[in-house]
Order: C-alpha cells, then structure tokens, then sequence
C-alpha cells in the first residue's frame, strides 16, 4: 500500500511540475539568399531563388544562400566561403 501511495504521489508531483513548463520552439534553419544581379555584385533577397530565373552568361554562380546574413550585398570577388546552397548553374538572376 506504502508503494501504491508513494507511486501516486510521484505522478502527482511529476504532473504538476510540467504544468509549470513554458514550451519554447526550436530555432529553424534559416537561409539568407543572394542573387547576382550585375556581373559583380550579389544582392541579398528576401524570397527563395528559382534556378529557372538564372539566365546569361555571367561566370558565377546565379545564387548563393547563406545559414547567416552576410550584409546587404558583397563583390564577387569578395564572396563570403562556404555557402549552405547554392545553383547549378551561372549567371544572372532576372525577376
């Protein structure tokens, strides 16, 4: 009987202590996209890219995305290493 009463008031007490809990959602994986909007600039946007969008003959990458901002925009030759995603293909992106 000691251990029925003891059982019980240990999932007494377990239940009421998590109502006390405040539920916190996990930060999601965020991507902050670029596009190359000129030959040698690439513009931070606020949309997903589409690589069907990439068009010309430009010698980089159409877009880049990034796990954290990298600023407004960045040369290309000054390209921040290491992109999370990036196109398949080169060039310019047109909207």
């Amino acid at each position: 009987m000691k251990r029925l009463l003891f059982g019980l008031f240990a999932a007494g007490v377990a239940l009421s202590m998590s109502a006390f809990t405040t539920f916190t959602p996990k930060k999601k994986f965020t991507i902050v996209y670029y596009v190359l909007v000129d030959g040698s600039t690439y513009q931070r946007v606020n949309f997903i890219p589409v690589q069907d969008n990439c068009e010309g003959t430009a010698e980089n990458k159409c877009y880049l995305g990034y796990s954290s901002n990298q600023g407004n925009s960045f040369s290309v030759d000054a390209i921040p290493a290491a992109p999370s995603v990036q196109s398949s293909y080169k060039g310019l992106y047109v909207q």
